[in-house]
């Protein structure tokens, strides 16, 4: 494609295809799963490798934009700090992937609609393909082993939705692996099966919560347990302890604080 210049900022997904990047008489390699963002008024060209043509998906938002959205003001000096290059770039996950592209097929079926709605879904997927760009690392850094990226990408995936419905067989699919395969890998990473993280996971949540809000089943809900059985059992052989006695211990506690705070002189 010949080369372009656009008032507006482009933040660019690869989802398929290799090539490259040029601006003034710099060329960047490009390629599947990478995140790019493009500034406003830098003249530059995609070009493709001819045995595997790249697909490019792209959310264009401009300056305006971005001084009428407190978020988006704050984000880009931070994005552009971490990644001080001209044309940012970076590398996705298995499970930034996936977001990335959930994320842009559900701004794709908003963009039609151009009601309040729909504006205020594209701005929220603008915010959320931005946050994943920051987090993600740069294109060009040494990265271990695809699987071993993979692997990393589905520990992320639970840390963020350790409160949904997580099965091994979705994580090793992710790896494109067997389940047993990720099994083993898992625990040689983690040193816990992934039930066994799941769980410290959940429990960990739950005791934030019952300190929060000293509502057991409020607790044992928004930490992903579906009934109250399981996680009395999961929660006391995490802890030693059933959810009200570790409540009722965080109480006492911290009433003693607060009576050795008014007899203090």
């Amino acid at each position: 494609m010949p080369p372009e210049r656009r008032p507006f900022h482009k933040l660019v997904w690869v989802p398929v295809g290799r090539g490259a990047l040029e601006y003034g008489a710099s060329r960047v390699s490009v390629g599947k799963d990478e995140l790019l963002l493009v500034p406003p008024g830098q003249v530059h060209r995609f070009t493709d490798d001819p045995t595997a043509p790249l697909t490019l998906v792209m959310a264009y938002f401009s300056e305006e934009i971005v001084a009428r959205s407190t978020p988006l003001h704050l984000l880009l000096p931070a994005l552009r700090s971490r990644f001080p290059d001209p044309f940012p770039q970076v590398k996705l996950n298995s499970y930034r992937r996936g977001a990335v592209r959930n994320t842009f097929k559900r701004m794709l079926a908003e963009q039609p609609r151009e009601d309040a709605c729909a504006t205020a879904m594209l701005h929220a997927g603008l915010l959320e393909l931005l946050v994943i760009f920051f987090r993600s690392e740069p294109a060009r850094k040494s990265v271990a082993p695809s699987r071993e990226q993979a692997l990393e990408g589905t520990l992320e995936y639970i840390d963020d939705l350790f409160h949904t419905e997580i099965r091994v067989k979705d994580l090793a699919d992710m790896c494109s692996i067997s389940s047993r395969r990720y099994s083993y890998l898992f625990k040689q990473r983690t040193g816990k099966t992934v039930v066994q993280y799941l769980n410290d996971k959940r429990v960990a949540y739950a005791q934030e919560r019952l300190r929060e809000t000293g509502q057991i089943m409020y607790a044992a809900v928004a930490a992903g347990f579906g009934d109250a059985a399981h996680f009395y059992r999961v929660f006391k052989r995490s802890t030693g302890q059933t959810p009200g006695q570790y409540l009722e211990s965080y109480m006492s506690q911290e009433s003693t604080i607060s009576e050795d705070r008014q007899h203090a002189p």
